[in-house]
Order: C-alpha cells, then sequence, then structure tokens
C-alpha cells in the first residue's frame, strides 16, 4: 500500500492502488546572475537554458567580491529568494516581486551573503556569509532574525571561504561549500539539521569538466540523493549515499552548454510544474464560471502549508477538492447528475467543502484553497496524484446545480 499522504482525507471506498505514472513537468534549476541581475531557468539533464526575466538592477553584485551572493527557492510561496551578498528579496518564476530588496538583516560589517537555503519542514529562511556565520530567519517577507551561529569552518589563507548552501532535510544532512580559490579545490563540509555548526566531516567535491572552477552556489535535490553546485557557469549534479556520519560520493554529470558571460551567484531547484485535463462544466443553479485549478504552491514533503487552489468559481456554493491516485485520467468517467466527467478514478477521498459565500450564484470570480499539509516522509517522494474541484451551487428557492473545474497532476518531490 501507498503511505498514508492522504490520511487527513474522509476516505470514500478501499481501493487498489494503481502503479505511479508521470503526471508533471520536471524540476529544474534556477539561479540570481551577477552582472545583469536575472532569474535564469536552467535544465541540467538536457543541458539548456530555458529562459531568464530581469531583476531590479539594485541587485547587481558586480562591484562585490565573486563569491558574493546566492539562490532559495521557497516552495511555501512559490518564489526564490535571491541575495547580491547585500540586499536580499523574493520573486516568482517571472520576477514579479514577493518581497522587495531589503538590507540584509544581522549581517556584519566586512561580510556578505554567500549562500541561502529554505528549510521547508522549519518554514526557515537559512543564510551563510563570508566570515563562516549562519544566520537563520523566518521565511517571511521580511524575514525576522531567529539566531546566528558559527559553522566551525576554519579558514587558512584569504583564499578560503563558504560560498554555497544546501540541506538535506530528510537525512538531516547540511552542506555548506567551502573551497580553496587558491588550490581550486571545492570543500563540501556536512553537519546536522539540528547542530549545524558543528562539523562532523567534509569530502572534496569531483570535477567532471576540465576547468570547473570555485563553487558558487549548492542546491539539493533529497529525494533523489543529488547534490547540484555551480561554478557560475557550469552546473554539476553528484549522487550521493548517506553512511551516517558520512557521505559518500557516487555518480557525476556536468552541463556546460549553458555557459554564459553573466554567471550565477547561487542555485535552487524550482520545483516541476502540474499538468492539466480537462475543462470546466456547468448545470443547473451554477452558471457557466470559468472555474481554474492550481496549485497555490509547491508539492515539496514537508511543506505543512501545501494547498490546493480554485479561482472564478461561483458564489453561492460548496466547494470540494477530489483527490485522485495516480495523474488524471484522458479520458474522465461520466458521473450523472454531475455537468461532466471526472478525471481523479481511482479517488482517494476528498476535501472540503469549503463554502464560498457571495450575493449570487450568478456571480463568479470567488476564490477558494485547500489545505493539505504533507509530511516529511521520503517514502512518498515520486508519487503522483491528482485534483478537481467540485461546486454544489444552492439558488433562492432551493435549485440545485453542479459545476466541475480541469483536473491537475502533481507528483511530490523533495528539494
Amino acid at each position: 500500500m501507498k503511505p498514508s499522504l492522504l490520511a487527513v482525507l474522509p476516505l470514500l471506498a478501499p481501493i487498489l492502488l494503481a502503479p505511479i505514472l508521470t503526471g508533471q513537468t520536471p524540476e529544474h534549476l534556477v539561479g540570481m546572475t551577477r552582472l545583469v541581475p536575472a532569474l535564469r531557468h536552467l535544465d541540467h539533464a538536457n543541458c539548456s537554458v530555458l529562459g531568464q526575466c530581469a531583476l531590479p538592477n539594485a541587485l547587481s553584485s558586480a562591484a562585490l567580491p565573486a563569491y558574493a551572493g546566492g539562490t532559495a527557492w521557497d516552495p511555501v510561496r512559490s518564489g526564490a529568494w535571491v541575495s547580491n551578498g547585500l540586499l536580499l528579496a523574493k520573486f516568482d518564476e517571472d520576477c514579479n516581486a514577493q518581497c522587495a530588496p531589503i538590507a540584509v538583516p544581522t549581517l556584519t560589517a566586512n561580510a556578505y551573503i554567500t549562500g541561502l537555503e529554505v528549510v521547508t519542514s522549519s518554514n526557515q529562511l537559512w543564510m551563510i556569509d563570508s566570515v563562516g556565520f549562519l544566520h537563520f530567519y523566518t521565511n517571511t517577507c521580511p524575514p525576522n532574525a531567529i539566531g546566528t551561529c558559527h559553522a566551525g569552518l576554519i579558514s587558512t589563507s584569504v583564499a578560503q571561504r563558504p560560498t554555497g548552501l544546501a540541506v538535506d532535510e530528510l537525512r538531516n544532512i547540511v552542506f555548506i561549500a567551502f573551497p580553496d580559490a587558491a588550490t581550486g579545490t571545492n570543500w563540501i563540509y556536512v553537519s546536522r539539521l539540528n547542530t549545524p555548526c558543528q562539523p562532523l566531516t567534509h569530502f572534496q567535491l569531483p570535477h567532471c569538466l576540465p576547468g570547473f572552477g570555485v563553487v558558487t552556489g549548492l542546491a539539493c535535490d533529497w529525494g533523489n540523493r543529488r547534490l547540484y553546485a555551480t561554478d557560475g557557469s557550469v552546473t554539476l549534479a553528484l549522487n550521493y549515499g548517506w553512511v551516517s556520519p558520512s557521505v559518500v560520493p557516487g555518480t557525476v554529470t556536468c552541463c556546460g552548454v549553458a555557459i554564459s558571460i553573466d554567471t550565477l551567484v547561487g542555485l535552487a531547484i524550482r520545483p516541476g510544474r502540474t499538468t492539466s485535463v480537462g475543462t470546466p462544466c456547468n448545470n443547473g443553479a451554477c452558471p457557466n464560471c470559468p472555474m481554474h485549478h492550481s496549485l497555490a504552491n509547491d508539492p515539496i514533503l514537508g511543506n505543512a502549508e501545501f494547498r490546493l487552489r480554485l479561482d472564478e468559481a461561483p458564489g453561492n456554493s460548496f466547494s470540494f477538492c477530489l483527490i485522485g491516485d495516480g495523474p488524471c485520467l484522458g479520458i474522465g468517467a461520466s458521473t450523472p447528475p454531475l455537468c461532466g466527467p471526472i478525471y481523479t478514478l481511482p479517488l482517494l477521498g476528498y476535501l472540503g467543502p469549503n463554502l464560498i459565500s457571495g450575493p449570487s450564484t450568478s456571480i463568479c470570480g470567488n476564490s477558494t484553497t485547500f489545505v493539505l499539509p504533507l509530511p516529511l516522509d521520503g517514502s512518498l517522494v515520486g508519487n503522483v496524484y491528482s485534483s478537481q474541484c467540485l461546486e454544489l451551487c444552492v439558488a433562492p428557492g432551493g435549485a440545485l446545480g453542479f459545476a466541475l473545474s480541469n483536473c491537475i497532476s502533481w507528483r511530490l518531490q523533495g528539494s
């Protein structure tokens, strides 16, 4: 049996669980560029640039040291935290501002932020600076300081400093890049999540292309036990094992095609997007509203605030979110007296009902969200589910009607 992600749902009936299929676009890498600030999207597997969008010029780190800056993805609000070393801001994937640039709180003089990470299970934003201090903040706008500690990394020369930060939340591992620019050696220091400033061990990051330079960013796909790194131009993926208290480096791949004059100052993983099937329908007392179902944020395991969203719904209605085991069906099942097919079969259960109040069932444009906390459970990584919204409309006088949204497929990820 598949682990009980949906234990929070009222189960409708015992079912046999179907094989897991692909139902969502793959995750990809993102990072902020150094000279002319932009959020660049990269496909490491196919070694290509997916696109980029412009960020405010104030975030340029052209006048700052080459190691300054960082990028982290916030799955709770689906946005990228970015820093040029002195300023901090957050933007969605299209570079719309979610948190305007501010000076980094608690940063000391002559220090620069060199790595960012969002710890999803605790909903915190972590940063490391160039003199080795870890900074802990609430994952809010603006971030509120929680505390600091020194990461215990001792520089033996001016060429050594922390330059990247990533976390494997499932195994409670913290990765910190601590390269030696004089020798070109990239050391990765390892500590535990509950004692991040007490290094346990370290290992040398392998090179897979000649000329791979000093690491400027780290990202961790803990669901697949894969650590990503960049020297600004090349992205590297290292598969790893964990035999406490040591990380066991495995196979390495590099992508050197996406080289640009403007290099990256950080690295993060943008979770995969949904795929959609079907179109809205209505009957009876439900008006012809263009109901649109989507994810309000990202299906990352450990995201206690994971939400499914419905927009453009009618007023005076009760909204349900049907959850299916596996991706949306290509051809839905006809289910009278509903207005159209159900795509979320076999059905695991439902969320709701959510009451959407309004002056009239004829008024569209209403929204609601359904909360589905995701456990930090590695056995759920890769599982695909589907969801579709069902509306029960009640008109004055008691007339009833139904409406259905599109169906979306989404995959649980660990990053």
